[in-house]
């Protein structure tokens, strides 16, 4: 099984942007030293420096490969943690759409909640709800034609269950979300992409074909 790894946009440059803000800086405090009066432009400068070292450290932060698919399933990593979806419990992936308007989403079916609310951080989940929070509100809109049943759904519920377990909290507030963005666009997970269309479909199709080799595998 060969995996896939997507490398993120964001995490790109930060070395080159923290090297760059670090000798600007230096050469400023430098030329301070020789400098009797201060000036509005040192100032400035000094400002942008110490933002850019800051920008870069937030690059740096970032993970390198924000999407991974290895022998276990599929790994999203986000600076504030990660979750892993096992092969068994997910159907698909496909690239979402919204009023016939495809979204800078890779989705995914699940068949099984599970395996991943179990392993799923607390503060990743605030996160992710934080982050797609427009595309929750508009699954909200087009279950509620009339407007009617908007504050129902928007409602945080604070228990989920299952089959196998039970969940309150924040995992049940997710879980719940899940549900409702699957009534509505079809799918219960959702990365963010900057990719083109086509080179999100083709990930997709990569996806796919790892799960069926590992499904074929299991079952041979």
């Amino acid at each position: 099984m060969h995996p896939i790894q997507l490398e993120g946009s964001t995490s790109r440059g930060g070395a080159a942007l923290m090297l760059c803000s670090g000798v600007i800086l230096l050469l400023l405090v430098l030329n301070l030293t020789f400098t009797e009066q201060l000036l509005w432009y040192h100032a400035a400068l000094l400002i942008l420096a110490m933002l850019g070292l800051f920008a870069g450290w937030a690059k740096l932060s970032e993970p390198r490969f924000f999407l991974q698919c290895d022998a276990q399933g599929i790994h999203y990593r986000h600076r504030r943690g990660s979750w892993l979806l096992p092969w068994d419990s997910m159907l698909y992936c496909a690239v979402p759409q919204c009023a016939e308007q495809s979204l800078s989403f890779i989705a995914f079916k699940l068949q099984h909640y599970d395996p991943f609310l179990q392993q799923l951080p607390l503060r990743l989940a605030v996160r992710i709800m934080t982050e797609q929070r427009a595309i929750y509100l508009e699954a909200v809109r087009q279950s509620c034609s009339n407007g009617g049943c908007a504050t129902e759904l928007l409602a945080e519920h604070e228990h989920f269950n299952t089959k196998q377990a039970s969940y309150n909290g924040i995992k049940a507030a997710f879980a719940h979300r899940m549900q409702r963005l699957a009534t509505t666009i079809g799918f219960e997970l959702y990365v963010p992409i900057t990719l083109a269309k086509d080179e999100a479909e083709q990930v997709c199709r990569k996806i796919n074909q790892l799960r069926l080799q590992h499904i074929n595998k299991g079952t041979t």
